[in-house]
């Protein structure tokens, strides 16, 4: 996982809540739309205000009305013990 100094050392300029969020609109997302959502955050390169600044343009563009679906894979919401191998 790259550190936060490269991170902004390889972004040409900062992605903010509303420039991801005019990119998002620009590639589709609309008001009251369905979007899945599996990212790299670090992909992305600095995001000023991080992680909560990407969830809020998400946010920022399908509306209350919309769906935002994100996958978790929390393993540790379950008991290993449980875990048996395919």
């Amino acid at each position: 996982m790259p550190t936060e100094q490269e991170l902004i050392s390889r972004t040409p300029q900062p992605a903010t809540r509303a420039s991801l969020a005019r990119q998002m609109r620009e590639n589709g997302l609309t008001l009251g739309g369905t979007v899945l959502v599996h990212s790299s955050l670090s992909s992305l390169g600095w995001v000023a205000g991080g992680p909560v600044a990407v969830i809020q343009a998400l946010l920022d563009c399908v509306g209350p009305q919309g769906t935002i679906v994100m996958p978790t894979h929390s393993g540790d919401l379950t008991d290993p013990a449980d875990w048996r191998s395919p």
